[in-house]
């Protein structure tokens, strides 16, 4: 698959499992990702409308409001293992800059609705164990 250098080309319709394969995902999210598709009756779709499938562009907090977490078998690991594939996608600046831009305010999403778990656990253990 082509990058995606114009932000023009983030509404270009595209073969489903092109995409799909093109970002990435592992084989359950892939799998769990193309039923939620098939069921949606969705053989092609844009690389935004695959975005808003996992974050939605007007994202104003609650999993609820994001789709894919609709679907069966569809929960927090496998969540996150494909937002994390969307993050190393090699699809271009756009494509890159537009996720990138979703990612930051799904983190401020949960700062502001959790800050005492910021930052995760693990990394407050490595901070009181280097400190003096």
């Amino acid at each position: 698959m082509k990058s995606i250098d114009d932000p023009a080309e983030l509404d270009r319709p595209l073969p489903a499992d092109e995409l799909l394969d093109a970002v990435g995902f592992k084989p359950r999210v892939h799998g769990r990702v193309a039923d939620y598709l098939k069921s949606h009756g969705m053989a092609t779709l844009s690389p935004k409308q695959l975005m808003d499938l996992f974050l939605p562009a007007l994202f104003s907090g609650g999993y609820s409001d994001i789709p894919i977490l609709q679907q069966p078998q569809f929960g927090k690991y496998l969540y996150r293992s494909a937002l994390l594939s969307l993050c190393d996608a090699k699809l271009g600046k756009s494509f890159q800059g537009v996720w990138a831009a979703r990612i930051y305010f799904l983190k401020v999403y949960e700062l502001r609705r959790d800050p005492a778990n910021w930052p995760p656990r693990s990394s407050r253990q490595e901070d009181e164990a280097g400190s003096p």
